[in-house]
């Protein structure tokens, strides 16, 4: 079920990334614009199959987390190059136990 949920987590890093360039009047050709609209359309399909079949609340601390997640990977794509590779670093020596 955990790698169910990170696929949820980046279904949901899709649709808000997507968002920004819908709405960023950056315009997309041709067959870049046919995938993106098809994944778009996907995307948004099954975050309603998970809503339906997870229940209002459940499927909405997902959304709360999965948010949360994609903010902060949002951050590092905004660091500058130097801060990011610091970060990187220090994320990359972080030992889960395992």
């Amino acid at each position: 079920m955990n790698d169910f949920c990170k696929f949820a987590c980046f279904v949901r890093g899709v649709l808000e990334s997507g968002t920004v360039i819908e709405y960023s009047g950056r315009q997309l050709r041709n067959e870049v614009k046919m995938h993106f609209k098809s994944l778009m359309h996907h995307c948004r399909e099954f975050e309603k199959y998970l809503k339906r079949s997870l229940g209002e609340e459940i499927a909405e601390a997902e959304d709360d987390i999965n948010s949360s997640i994609i903010h902060m990977v949002w951050q590092i794509y905004e660091m500058d190059p130097d801060t990011r590779e610091k970060f990187l670093e220090h994320i990359n020596q972080f030992d889960d136990g395992n």
